[in-house]
């Protein structure tokens, strides 16, 4: 990864937001792989994101004070992120004709610059590393015009490389590799290349929130006793300090999945509300849900699931979280921070400011079955 070596103490000194503690509850060291009942998905489901056209709308704020930039996205009129989820192969195809737009401020100068990110080849995206975390497409591109220009970006693998080829106005692409291409997304290089390192970082974002998704409703509905007999579960993550350096005065690093039974029914289901915490959450096994530093709130409400029962199989056939009348969005961040975050030695960690951000606002995202097929 290419970043900046900080301190941890000093990194989360100048980090905006406020570290948010976990509750009153006891933090246990929960297994998330021993489910109780286990929940099958069907082999494919199609997905639907939709960036709400209101107040909250998706955004994207440098963590760090002193870099500057915002992100504001939103899926226009008839924008949106559609495509296919492959559940047992961990995989997401985006559809070629999914679009969104983003509203730039700060990285150039003070006035915002717009620009369109339309997907013009299936992009396909398999995750080998948790869902906060690092999942290259392996094939597909998209465009990003701005009104001026038009930067053609095609995922390809070179000698085994990760990679994308750039090419401007229709001129002969080159290829970079996946690290040089993430590293444009830093104010020193030409605006057209900056533009399509952001646009990247908002496609990979948005994809990495539905692997997060399929997570989460899968620990949902597989340990769906655990939430109703608890209201929560609580997850331990790996400390970014040494435990001769952990403050005992600090909350434990922790993530938290919680429960609210909207219709006192006492049953998870359609219409529930959940919500996790994130404490300072780091974790460096590739099985668990974050390899990033996290902070924050992630607010899901207008849960949607529907189920059949196979024999002794219960399939779920769809699922996700849309807003009601009186809510932004089914999926909401509360200034969630996003670090990007490496291991370098013991008690040393690699920070990608330039593509660590602070979230606010949301979306809708709705799983079901699909006759579409790749």
């Amino acid at each position: 990864m290419k970043g900046r070596l900080m301190s941890v103490t000093g990194l989360l000194g100048v980090v905006a937001g406020v570290l948010l503690p976990i509750g009153s509850c006891d933090i246990d060291d929960y297994d998330p792989h021993a489910v109780a009942t286990e929940a099958d998905f069907v082999e494919s489901l199609g997905f639907e994101l939709d960036i709400p056209m209101r107040a909250l709308r998706l955004a994207f704020d440098r963590a760090v004070e002193g870099e500057g930039g915002n992100l504001t996205v939103s899926g226009g009129d008839d924008g949106g992120i559609t495509g296919l989820l492959f559940p047992d192969d961990s995989r997401i195809r985006i559809d070629a004709g999914s679009r969104i737009d983003v509203d730039a401020s700060g990285f150039w100068t003070p006035k915002s610059r717009e620009f369109s990110i339309t997907v013009e080849e299936h992009i396909i995206i398999e995750k080998s590393l948790p869902a906060f975390g690092e999942s290259f497409p392996s094939e597909g591109g998209f465009v990003v015009a701005d009104g001026e220009n038009v930067i053609a970006v095609v995922f390809l693998p070179v000698a085994g490389v990760s990679g994308v080829s750039l090419s401007l106005n229709g001129s002969a692409p080159v290829f970079h590799t996946m690290d040089a291409f993430e590293a444009f997304a830093g104010s020193s290089f030409p605006i057209w290349k900056t533009e399509a390192s952001l646009s990247f970082l908002v496609l990979d974002h948005l994809a990495e929130q539905i692997f997060f998704i399929a997570d989460t409703v899968d620990i949902i509905e597989s340990h769906s006793g655990g939430l109703a007999g608890g209201g929560g579960i609580v997850f331990l993550c790996d400390s970014l300090l040494s435990d001769t350096e952990q403050d005992p005065l600090d909350p434990e690093s922790a993530r938290e999945l919680s429960w609210t039974d909207t219709d006192g029914s006492g049953l998870i289901d359609t219409g529930d509300r959940f919500q996790w915490t994130f404490v300072q959450c780091w974790e460096e096994d590739p099985d668990d849900l974050v390899s990033d530093l996290v902070d924050g709130i992630v607010m899901l409400s207008g849960y949607v699931i529907e189920r059949e029962q196979e024999d002794s199989r219960r399939v779920i056939t769809g699922f996700g979280f849309v807003a009601g009348p009186e809510e932004s969005a089914g999926v909401l961040y509360d200034d969630f921070i996003w670090m990007k975050a490496e291991r370098v030695s013991s008690g040393s960690f690699a920070f990608d400011t330039d593509r660590s951000f602070t979230i606010s606002g949301g979306f809708d995202l709705t799983f079901s079955l699909s006759d579409i097929q790749e």
